[in-house]
Parts: structure tokens; C-alpha cells; sequence
């Protein structure tokens, strides 16, 4: 009977740790996010594009990974330096 109390306890102290490192990872997700995008009010200047901006990169990264995520930003801002640096040759 013992046995199946520390069982039961066992499982009662797994399952409040799970629940405490989900917490902790929501925690630490928003707070990367606010890093990432923080809240700026609906008058500013470009908010729009700065909402739907974080929403596209707050849905790329857990889909894409962070670090695909950061070779392809690296590869676009190379590329649009080119490109911003051929538009000037050209003129």
C-alpha cells in the first residue's frame, strides 16, 4: 500500500514540476518576444507594419528555428545591400 502512495506522490510532484517549467517557458517567451517586438502605441508612424512584421517572425521562429531564421536575414540584408549599392552604381 505504501508503494503505491509514493507512486501516486511521485506522479503528483512530476506532474507540478511539468507545470512549472511550462509556466517558465511561457515566461520566457514573452519576454523574448518583448525583446524582439516591443508594444508600441497604435499612433506611432508605421506601427501597422511593425505589427504584422513581429507576428510574421513570432510565427517564423518556432517554425523556422532561430538560427535558419538568423542565416536568412543575414543572406537578405546582404542581398538588399547589393542591390542598394548596384541602384546607386547605376544612377
Amino acid at each position: 500500500m505504501s508503494s503505491q502512495r509514493d507512486w501516486s506522490e511521485r506522479k503528483a510532484q512530476l506532474v507540478a514540476q511539468s507545470d512549472l517549467q511550462r509556466m517558465q517557458a511561457q515566461l520566457a517567451w514573452h519576454d523574448m518576444r518583448m525583446v524582439i517586438s516591443p508594444p508600441r502605441p497604435p499612433s506611432t508612424p508605421g506601427s501597422r507594419a511593425f505589427s504584422v512584421a513581429s507576428k510574421l517572425l513570432a510565427f517564423a521562429i518556432p517554425l523556422v528555428g532561430v538560427g535558419r531564421l538568423r542565416r536568412v536575414f543575414r543572406y537578405g540584408s546582404l542581398g538588399m545591400m547589393a542591390l542598394r549599392i548596384f541602384r546607386s552604381w547605376r544612377a
